[in-house]
């Protein structure tokens, strides 16, 4: 084994390894954003993890679905220097008219980026030891307090780090901070509900799709986990949960999909949720990162008006569900009193 992995590029050896030892994987981190207005309540900072389960073909943070650090290339900021030549020892980089990357090559090492005076190269991912990163996150403690806001942590799939995160969350909650997490729901049960769940204070919990043949061609897993997941959230921690649908032209936002949505939503009283629109911000990402474009995703934001009309629907179907389930219940009761007497 030792013998074959040396033969590999540095890329896939450092996969091969973190195979065999999934365990001895770093979590890594691709931003660390402050003065978050739309991740939960209050001014907030928001931690974003790399590495994700699912591959949704219209992620909104393709940065995050690698667990790898990745090489982020903006050629519009390039003065075409060729300091990143010099420095790349997997002769991963080549310049005519401009920088071009084999991305095949490219091991992720940072040297490039490092060289690069005009931040046309930077590196996604870095690992923070936890201490670290609580640090970072109690510098913006007086704005959580001010505002009601507190510490978000998303991705990539946060619950992929679980014994990370929870000495994250354990020393947040010490200091009384509101936390939330952003979760694709693909997780193990066990783990999330022993290490993780009692320190989160707001889940947005992602539903794509409930169509499973779906699920699976555009997001690369199966939903089972998932709505298995979302079902014993609502048993247990009903309260915290908010359920996000993400709109997107083309893949999630038929009317079949939707509505099945609503109506299981509609099935589950007192439950929060709220619908995501579609960002093209994604496919500028995507590209800097040399991933290719699935066909069919489109480069503009859905018309105000248009997600608005979807949006009155979905807020419709999910009331309805609910008069619908609350007349039954009535009709049970009364049955049962009748029966009483």
């Amino acid at each position: 084994m030792r013998i074959y992995v040396q033969t590999l590029t540095a890329k896939v050896r450092r996969k091969a390894i973190n195979a065999m030892n999934p365990e001895k994987r770093r979590p890594l981190i691709f931003d660390i954003h402050r003065y978050a207005l739309d991740d939960g309540p209050g001014i907030r900072t928001t931690v974003f993890f790399k590495g994700c389960p699912l591959n949704c073909i219209w992620c909104h943070n393709p940065e995050g679905i690698s667990f790898e650090p990745e090489l982020y290339h903006q050629p519009q900021n390039c003065i075409l220097c060729a300091d990143c030549l010099s420095v790349c020892q997997q002769g991963a980089i080549t310049i005519n008219d401009c920088v071009r990357i084999n991305r095949d090559l490219c091991d992720g090492c940072g040297l490039c980026a490092g060289q690069c005076p005009a931040k046309a190269m930077t590196i996604k991912g870095r690992y923070y030891e936890p201490e670290e990163l609580v640090e970072i996150l109690l510098q913006d403690v007086r704005f959580f307090d001010h505002s009601k806001g507190g510490v978000t942590f998303s991705g990539g799939e946060p619950t992929q780090h679980c014994l990370y995160l929870g000495r994250v969350l354990r020393k947040l909650k010490d200091r009384g901070i509101h936390t939330a997490l952003q979760t694709c729901g693909f997780f193990q049960w066990d783990l999330f509900k022993t290490g993780l769940l009692d320190m989160i204070d707001l889940i947005y919990f992602d539903i794509k799709h409930l169509d499973p043949d779906l699920h699976f061609k555009f997001t690369g897993q199966s939903n089972k986990n998932i709505l298995d997941n979302f079902s014993k959230l609502v048993d247990v921690a009903r309260k915290k949960l908010v359920c996000s649908i993400p709109v997107i032209i083309g893949f999630t936002a038929d009317r079949k999909n939707l509505e099945s949505i609503a109506e299981y939503i509609g099935a589950k009283d007192n439950l929060s949720y709220r619908l995501l629109a579609y960002h093209p911000g994604a496919i500028i990402k995507a590209s800097a990162l040399g991933k290719k474009i699935a066909s069919g995703l489109i480069s503009h934001s859905m018309a105000a008006d248009k997600y608005r009309e979807i949006a009155e629907a979905f807020d419709d179907i999910v009331k309805k569900q609910r008069t619908t389930n609350r007349n039954k219940v009535s009709g049970v009761r009364c049955q049962e009193i009748v029966e009483r007497l």
